[in-house]
């Protein structure tokens, strides 16, 4: 049995509701049943660069059209999806301005012009959540400190367990 790092996703739903939930609780987890099926075929490394290269340009087109003059740029890497085997590309903007509703507005705009499904989930923080296919996108404005965070990521990867732990190590 292994030690799985504190940030690493669980791949039972039941038990990774509850670690968003209780991140303070250590869950111990018993190893899986090997399934009878083959395993799926992972992606390799050139495919993984190309996804990161287009999450980050469409990040980049993205925060242009939504913010011209902001000097914040994208910056992509890759990161765990939603099995322990899997990666996402994820592109990431933070940025601190005085506009940051207005640019939730503008954002939103844009996201439904290009497709996307888009959402404004409730709560204290202002926030958007999109989707268009497997892609994903969340972004939040929080008005006392005036930053915006923009986080868009890409389908989810498969490239195994060891793989996935080098790649986003």
């Amino acid at each position: 049995m292994e030690i799985m790092p504190s940030g690493a996703p669980i791949d039972d739903p039941f038990f990774a509701a509850v670690r968003r939930r209780h991140p303070d609780v250590d869950l111990v987890l018993l190893p899986p049943t090997p399934p009878d099926h083959e395993p799926v075929e992972t992606v390799d490394d050139a495919t993984l660069d190309r996804a990161t290269e287009l999450v980050e340009a469409f990040a980049d087109g993205l925060w242009v059209a939504v913010a011209p003059l902001s000097e914040a740029e994208p910056e992509a890497a890759l990161r765990y999806g939603d099995r322990e085997s899997e990666v996402r590309a994820v592109a990431r903007v933070v940025d601190r301005r005085e506009d940051g509703y207005a640019l939730l507005v503008r954002l939103r705009h844009e996201l439904e012009l290009r497709g996307w499904t888009v959402r404004r989930p409730v709560g204290g923080l202002e926030r958007l959540t999109a989707s268009l296919d497997d892609g994903r996108l969340v972004a939040s404005y929080a008005e006392e400190t005036g930053v915006v965070v923009l986080e868009l990521s890409s389908a989810a990867l498969p490239v195994g367990v060891e793989r996935a732990r080098e790649v986003t190590g």
